[in-house]
């Protein structure tokens, strides 16, 4: 039987001492020029540019302006014409018409202009259809003295379309913060699942590279088989492990594709290429951040802005209403004037004054209106009050997570510096015949474990970073 001699004195030991020294955690990262890699900053250009659901969500705000361009036309001027014609009768006349109005948004008046020509013969009773020669010229001012000069529906319906522009644009931006938060994320899967690979490449190119020599050794009757056996059964552990985290860098690219998309929007798969040397810098937060970031969130978050613009539609439903509940008092004034030879006794010019009055009894219709508009206006103060705490929650939660992922990074990366000491010290014993290999991959794959470990934190610190910048709306600093 073959007698085992002490490591100490064998030369072989020497031979693969330099193998067994290395590293088998995560190798440190390659430095490489800015710019070779992928960042967050370009993936979100990319969504921007043509992430499909959020250039969906800007068509609404196409449609409000469509719905504006609506309520202005209730404003436009109209124009009308027409010809009566009275044959074969006792009074044979031919009558040409024109006129324009044009409705204002001042006090709700209404401009009126017009032309009429009458010519032929015409009954007493239809004298005003007759006309000087050169024909009758018309203008005229119609203009609310109770009901409808502060506001009416033309007004009601422009004014609604103007605050439903901004409440579009509150929309799109409150889909623009929930779609930067999941790119952000998709990111950050992305480079932890390609620091993992990196790591399982390197603890299994660890043991490759010492095979041959626990071989040598091993024929040489310098250390025992089992231990070749034992470096084998880690080689095929540490393949499996990359080819599980090869799949995970696969699956995160695919999720990362749908923000990540080439000129023409389609989705690009990230190569691992392109994946950026490291995460960024870590950054703690204070509690004197938290309180300040709390007053950012409640004056920059969409739904807060979004219940104050739904609140000021809902007032002018009421204005509306509490309006109509008046008396119809208007005046109108006419002025005409004929041209040409005289042929009609009344004129040339002509002043026409008008007083009209009309009341409705019961008016329930706008006192219904107005019922209805006040418990509206209740409703949402009631819905922006819990909208304003579950932000200052969302917020603190978002504050509480990065924290806590922030603290759990610097005691995992102490973790992996005590994990690698103890594998070397572990190496140094087998070196010299005190340890086993067996025990030397045990404390290579504790500080594979570790560093693992150690790179989820790291991503779950970039995460919940991604959420405190949703919660107090980073994405919208400076917007008015």
């Amino acid at each position: 039987m073959m007698r085992r001699l002490p490591r100490t004195i064998l030369p072989a030991a020497l031979v693969f001492a330099p193998l067994m020294a290395r590293q088998a955690a995560l190798p440190e990262p390659v430095a490489r020029p800015a710019g070779t890699w992928l960042t967050l900053e370009r993936v979100l250009q990319s969504v921007e540019t043509h992430y499909p659901p959020l250039l969906a969500a800007l068509q609404d705000k196409v449609l409000a302006s469509a719905d504006l361009m609506v309520a202005e036309g209730r404003f436009d001027m109209a124009l009308r014409g027409g010809y009566d014609g009275t044959h074969f009768g006792a009074y044979p006349n031919d009558v040409y018409r024109a006129s324009v109005e044009k409705p204002l948004e001042y006090n709700g008046m209404t401009l009126t202009g017009g032309y009429q020509l009458g010519q032929g013969t015409f009954a007493g009773y239809d004298g005003r259809r007759e006309t000087d020669t050169a024909g009758e010229f018309r203008t005229g001012l119609r203009a609310p003295l109770l009901r409808d000069r502060a506001m009416d529906p033309r007004r009601a319906d422009l004014y609604k379309a103007v605050i439903g522009r901004r409440i579009a644009d509150l929309g799109v931006d409150q889909q623009r913060l929930a779609i930067i938060q999941m790119a952000a994320r998709r990111y950050y899967d992305w480079v932890a699942s390609g620091r993992r690979l990196e790591a399982a490449e390197a603890v299994l190119k660890v043991a490759e590279e010492r095979d041959q020599q626990l071989k040598d050794a091993s024929e040489m009757g310098q250390i025992p088989r089992i231990d070749v056996t034992d470096n084998l059964r880690a080689i095929l552990t540490r393949r499996n492990q990359v080819i599980e985290a090869r799949r995970a860098l696969e699956l995160a690219a695919i999720d990362l594709s749908l923000y990540y998309r080439d000129g023409s929007g389609r989705p690009t798969l990230a190569e691992s290429a392109l994946l950026p040397p490291d995460f960024p810098a870590l950054k703690d937060l204070t509690q004197q951040r938290l309180a300040d970031d709390v007053d950012l969130a409640l004056m920059r978050r969409p739904e807060v802005r979004r219940f104050t613009a739904q609140k000021e539609q809902v007032e002018i439903d009421r204005k509306l209403a509490r309006n109509q509940l008046l008396p119809n008092v208007d005046v109108a004034v006419n002025y005409s004037r004929n041209a040409g030879g005289r042929i009609i006794k009344r004129g040339p010019d002509e002043l026409l004054a008008s007083l009209i009055f009309d009341l409705p009894i019961e008016r329930r219709q706008a006192k219904g209106r107005d019922l209805a508009a006040v418990a509206r206006i209740r409703q949402f103060d009631e819905r922006e009050r819990f909208a304003r705490d579950q932000i200052t929650a969302e917020v603190q939660d978002a504050y509480s997570a990065v924290k806590a992922a922030y603290g759990r990074v610097q005691v995992l990366r102490q973790e992996l510096e005590v994990a690698r000491q103890l594998e070397e010290a572990e190496r140094a014993r087998f070196q010299l015949g005190d340890g086993t290999l067996f025990l030397v991959n045990l404390r290579e794959q504790a500080t594979f474990d570790t560093a693992i470990r150690e790179l989820a934190a790291t991503n779950e610190y970039f995460r919940a970073w991604a959420l405190y910048e949703y919660a107090i709306a980073e994405a919208l600093r400076g917007t008015p």
